[in-house]
């Protein structure tokens, strides 16, 4: 029966210092992010309705830092409507500056800083990067002037694509005739077959990817 009991209380107790050990490396970490590369964040006063957020709830991210230092882990969101890592602590909110991070990688995805901005990575390499710049705007929903009165402002996600080449952004249309145009004249046949074998598809950012990937050498930037 002890023995029984002991197997019990084994695992709980492990599960209790495996939680408290997180939490307490959390609040470490946000410490130093507050110290070394966050500012207090100050939402901005807008009335919004909706969630502001790239996910639905934080998640779990490294952070690469551009001094080399070592990576710290954290749960963070991406606030979409102000274009900043959000990190939660107590009562505090902070911001993550771009200046002093070079990389926020999800399990899913990596959001990487380039002059002082961050971007969702679609493709980096020692090349060329493409990358998705993701934001909300806001629009004001239809009504009837002088009948309804003038509605609040609604928000949507979008997303601008941009390739940085030679230190330098292109913004990227996407359109078929505008994408073949990014590249040498003499390619355009090649570019056209391979952009209808493929299906590519400008909506498609793995599809845009392997555009760039496959024709690189020939971009007319």
């Amino acid at each position: 029966m002890r023995l029984l009991i002991f197997f019990i209380f084994f695992p709980i107790t492990v599960l209790a210092q495996t939680n408290f050990v997180s939490t307490d490396m959390y609040e470490s970490n946000f410490q130093l992010v507050q110290r070394e590369i966050a500012s207090v964040y100050n939402p901005k006063t807008t009335t919004f309705t909706g969630n502001k957020y790239f996910y639905k709830i934080p998640k779990e991210a490294i952070l690469i830092l551009l001094d080399g230092e070592e990576p710290i882990k954290v749960k963070t969101n991406y606030n979409l409507l102000d274009q900043t890592f959000d990190i939660e602590g107590g009562e505090k909110i902070l911001k993550l500056e771009p200046n002093k991070v070079l990389k926020v990688t999800f399990n899913d995805r990596v959001f990487v800083s380039k002059n002082g901005k961050f971007y969702e990575s679609i493709e980096e390499n020692s090349n060329f990067s493409l990358l998705a710049d993701t934001f909300l705007e806001a629009y004001i929903p239809e009504y009837q002037p002088g009948i309804q009165e003038k509605p609040d402002p609604r928000y949507r996600k979008n997303n601008s694509v941009f390739l940085y080449y030679k230190k330098r952004f292109t913004y990227i249309e996407r359109r078929k005739n505008f994408l073949i145009s990014m590249f040498d004249k003499s390619k355009s046949k090649e570019i056209n077959t391979f952009y209808k074998k493929n299906k590519i598809s400008p909506r498609d950012d793995n599809e845009l990817k392997s555009l760039f990937i496959n024709f690189f050498d020939f971009l007319s930037l």
